[in-house]
Order: structure tokens, then C-alpha cells, then sequence
């Protein structure tokens, strides 16, 4: 009887190490498997047999050795602040990516400034001062104003342009979350049926992790492993995935009548993030790429109305792109309507109207030509003769960048602008002083609220600076939080990584372990064969 147990014994010897084996065969083949996690095998004393008694203790045989289980070498507390790294870089890197091209459409960087076309402007009202009749002085103005409405116009038409690409990537990004929400309700259940008949899972597991890793970088996210197996998942806070289930996240409107939309619960009928609530590493919720690129693309189209009042900025300026698109408009619209007013000024009535006893003359004796005009709605109504005043709710009225061009009428006939204070020009230069004043008047602050209010050409420059001093936080935020989830993730690998020595190194052992076993089992076979034959021979 103890043969055939030493039998047993060594049996279970050829087979813990043969497992042991393909465990680090298994290790060595997937040494460059992206998110894959080593994997150890967990040795264990098998069942006892009983042979006897004494005063003290029972004598004990062991019965040889099994495989306790094959276990990943992973950290929870890494995987977690990694997670955690990774999804605040995430929501920086939208926002430094969206100051970038902020400053690459306006090219102060690269390319033609927009500052140079603004001081080109200048120069030309400069010089139509000291010859205002000229035919060239004239239509030098005149093509400047043209190069000025086109580059606000196509900066304008590009923040949107690009405010719209992101609006795409974030209906990409709710594609993926709900893609990744599926892979891993699909990976519960097979890492669930699997372990359940006894099964290794741990590749399953290691996909799972990946797709963890790649959830948390896109949204802030959190997580917890049942006693099945099974991964629960919340997103901000809610639940998206539970046991044999995910909730599905949809899209809806950001604002009525906006092109833009966001990210909601379609069972719970609310948002994903809480536009109320504040953001900022001081309350631990700046975190995940969707919704750093919600936060910079903001939820519809601004322009310059939103600088009225404190209150009305206050919902745009967590925005960049919402904050950049009204700060800048708010330039254009300034110079737009600080020139206009002077060649086609109003008067104080209500409703008003052109006011003719103080407006300016045309070289052909002409009144009230203004030199920008709207797109789609002309300046006097052409029955009653009223001012078309400028409304919020509706953008063709608006003097907007995207919205004004140079007056058709002016291209076709210099002498149509309105210079002179009397109807036969005599060298008077008053409209153009007061234009000149009025580019160097104090203009607006870049904040509603705000003390210290500038000249176009200092609001232009505290503009651009304004956007260089959020990109660069934005920048080093990235840069920090890189440096900070590489540390995290190289201490990571350092212990999850496959090590190439150390396998080769365990494989030696293993097979060391496994010829030892083999050559007692061949030894004890040849005993029993010594036996069987001997006892044979004895009994003819």
C-alpha cells in the first residue's frame, strides 16, 4: 500500500510541475502582450493520511502536492491610482488641446496674426486723415476693412468649426464607453461561468483590466469585484455596469436650439456631469476626457451678447471655446459698431432712425452708408426708414463676427464714404479724428465685472494672453499628471511585467522539479516490477 502512495505522491509531483511548466511557458509567450499580467503558480500540501497515534500528536502522512490556484501578481491600490492619473490627464489634455488650436486659428503663433490685420486697419485710417478725398487712401481703407471682416470672419467660422469636430469626438467617445460597458458585462460572464467549473480566467481578467484602464482614462469611474467574479462599475457615481448588465449611455440636447449635445442616462433621465456643480482638483472631480472635452467645447455657440452682464459670462467661462468665441466677437463687434455709429450714426429716439441733421457726407453728397453691414438684415428698414436694432435671440441682427461683411455698395464706389460734415467735401477730418479717438478709447474689460477696461488693441493683446495663461496651465497640468500616472504605471509593470530572466530562471526549477519527480517514479516502478517478477517466480 505505501507503493502505490509513493506512487501517488510522485504523480502528483509530474503533474503540479508540469502545470507549473506551461504556467511559465504560458508567461514566456506573452511576455509582450499588451495589458497582459503574469501569472504564478500557488502551491499547496495535498491530503493527509493517518497512520498512527502517540501521547502527543497524530502521525500524519502526506499524500503529495497540488496546485492551490494560479493567481495574477497585481496591486489594487497601483491599478486604482493609476486609473485615478490617467483619467485627470485626460480631462487636461482636452483642455490644452483646445487652447492650442484656439492659437493656431488665430495665428499669433504661426502664419498671418490677426493683430497685424488689425494694426494694417489702423494704418489705413491713418492715412485716409491726412488725404480723406483720396481715390487711393480710400480704397486702401476700404480693402483693409475687407481683410479685417474676412479674418474675423473665418477665425470665427473655424472656433465654430472646430467647437463642432469636438461635439464628434464626444459622440465617438460615448460610442466607445458604451462598446467598452458591453466587453466587460460579456467578460463578467464568461470570467463568472469559468472560475464556477473550476477554470482559469485570468486572461479574461487580463482583458478586462485593459478595457478598465482605457474606461477610466475617458471618464471618472469606480469599481468593485463581487465574490463571482463579476466587476461593478459606476460612472460619476451611477451605476453602468452590474451583474449580467449594463446601462446603456445616450446623447441629448446640451441647450435648446444648440447643434451641440452631451451625454446622458436615458434610464434615469438626467446628464452624466452636472453643469451646477463646480470642477477643480480642490473638489477631486476633474477627471476623465469626455468630460474635459465637454467642459472646453461648452454647450452651444457664444458671441459677444454673453459679455453683457456678469451673469450671462458667469454660464460660459468654464468653456474655453464659448469664452474665446465671445471675448473675440466682442472685439469685432466694437470696432464694427464704433465705426459704423460715427458714418451712420442714430438718433436718440425710439424707434430711431438715420440721423441726418449730424451724419456725415459722401463725396457724391450721400448720407447714411454704413461701412459694415449684416449679412441678412440691413441697417434702416427700407419702408419706415427705422433702425433694425441688434437682438439676442436672433443672430442675423447681430454686428457678429460670421454675420458682417464690408457694404457691397462701398467696393462699387469709394465716394460713398461718409466722411465729411458737409455735402460739399472741404477738407474737414473730424469723422476720421473721432474714428481714431475712438480705436483708442477705453473700450471693455475681457471680463464683465472686471476693473481697468482697454483700447481695442489692449483687449486684443489681454485677450491673447488670457488664452496663453489657460493653455499653459492646462499644459503643465498635463505634464504633471503624465509624469505622475508614468511612475505609477512603471511601478505597475515592474510588478506585473513579465521578466524574461526570472521565467527562464522558474522554467529551471520546474523542469529540475519534474525530472526529480519522474526519476522517483521510474525508480519506484522498477521496484514494483522487481516485485511483481520475484513473486511470480516464488509461487511456480
Amino acid at each position: 500500500m505505501s507503493s502505490i502512495s509513493s506512487l501517488s505522491k510522485m504523480v502528483s509531483a509530474l503533474m503540479s510541475s508540469q502545470q507549473a511548466l506551461n504556467t511559465t511557458a504560458h508567461n514566456l509567450t506573452n511576455v509582450d502582450t499588451e495589458g497582459y499580467v503574469r501569472q504564478q503558480v500557488m502551491f499547496n500540501d495535498s491530503t493527509y493520511s493517518t497512520i498512527g497515534q502517540n501521547a502527543i500528536s497524530t502521525l500524519s502522512v502526506g499524500m503529495g502536492v497540488d496546485i492551490d490556484s494560479i493567481y495574477q501578481v497585481r496591486d489594487i491600490f497601483l491599478d486604482q491610482s493609476y486609473r485615478e492619473e490617467i483619467g485627470r490627464m485626460g480631462f487636461y489634455e482636452a483642455q490644452a488641446e483646445a487652447v492650442n488650436e484656439i492659437e493656431t486659428i488665430l495665428g499669433e503663433t504661426e502664419g498671418e496674426a490677426f493683430s497685424e490685420i488689425m494694426d494694417d486697419l489702423w494704418t489705413s485710417i491713418n492715412e485716409l486723415a491726412k488725404q480723406p478725398d483720396g481715390l487711393e487712401t480710400r480704397a486702401n481703407f476700404i480693402q483693409n476693412a475687407v481683410v479685417f471682416v474676412e479674418k474675423a470672419n473665418l477665425i470665427m467660422e473655424q472656433i465654430n468649426d472646430y467647437q463642432s469636430n469636438m461635439n464628434g469626438q464626444v459622440e465617438t467617445m460615448v460610442d466607445r464607453i458604451n462598446e467598452i460597458g458591453a466587453e466587460i458585462d460579456s467578460l463578467n460572464d464568461t470570467i463568472r461561468k469559468e472560475e464556477l467549473t473550476g477554470g482559469n480566467a485570468n486572461d479574461y481578467r487580463d482583458q478586462r483590466n485593459l478595457l478598465l484602464d482605457e474606461l477610466s482614462g475617458l471618464v471618472n469611474t469606480s469599481y468593485r469585484e463581487g465574490s463571482d467574479g463579476t466587476v461593478y462599475v459606476n460612472i460619476e457615481n451611477v451605476p453602468f455596469v452590474i451583474s449580467g448588465s449594463y446601462f446603456e449611455m445616450g446623447l441629448t440636447q446640451s441647450e435648446p436650439l444648440s447643434d451641440l449635445v452631451e451625454p446622458y442616462w436615458p434610464h434615469l433621465d438626467t446628464t452624466v456631469f452636472n453643469s451646477n456643480n463646480p470642477t477643480g482638483p480642490e473638489y477631486d472631480n476633474d477627471i476623465g476626457e469626455l468630460k474635459g472635452l465637454i467642459m472646453a467645447r461648452g454647450s452651444r455657440q457664444a458671441n459677444y451678447t454673453d459679455m453683457a452682464t456678469e451673469d450671462s459670462y458667469e454660464s460660459i467661462e468654464s468653456s474655453v471655446i464659448m469664452q474665446a468665441q465671445a471675448q473675440f466677437d466682442n472685439l469685432i463687434h466694437g470696432v464694427v459698431t464704433m465705426v459704423n455709429n460715427l458714418v451712420s450714426p442714430n438718433t436718440d429716439t425710439d424707434p430711431a432712425y438715420l440721423d441726418t441733421a449730424n451724419a456725415p457726407y459722401g463725396l457724391d453728397g450721400s448720407q447714411g452708408t454704413e461701412v459694415f453691414v449684416r449679412k441678412y438684415v440691413t441697417r434702416y428698414d427700407e419702408t419706415t426708414g427705422e433702425y433694425i436694432e441688434e437682438d439676442p435671440d436672433n443672430p442675423n441682427t447681430l454686428y457678429s463676427a460670421g454675420n458682417i461683411e464690408v457694404n457691397s455698395d462701398l467696393l462699387a464706389d469709394y465716394d460713398l464714404l461718409c466722411l465729411s460734415v458737409t455735402s460739399g467735401y472741404d477738407g474737414d477730418t473730424t469723422i476720421i479724428q473721432s474714428i481714431l479717438d475712438g480705436w483708442d478709447a477705453e473700450f471693455s474689460t475681457l471680463e464683465p465685472g472686471s476693473t481697468g477696461e482697454m483700447d481695442f488693441t489692449e483687449y486684443y493683446n489681454a485677450f491673447i494672453g488670457s488664452i496663453g495663461n489657460i493653455g499653459s496651465v492646462a499644459t503643465a497640468q498635463v505634464e504633471n499628471q503624465s509624469l505622475m500616472s508614468t511612475q505609477i504605471d512603471n511601478q505597475r509593470l515592474a510588478l506585473i511585467g513579465v521578466s524574461s530572466d526570472e521565467e527562464l530562471g522558474n522554467m529551471m526549477k520546474y523542469q529540475h522539479a519534474y525530472n526529480a519527480a519522474s526519476r522517483v517514479l521510474t525508480v519506484m516502478d522498477s521496484m514494483l516490477e522487481q516485485v511483481v517478477t520475484s513473486l511470480g517466480v516464488v509461487g511456480r
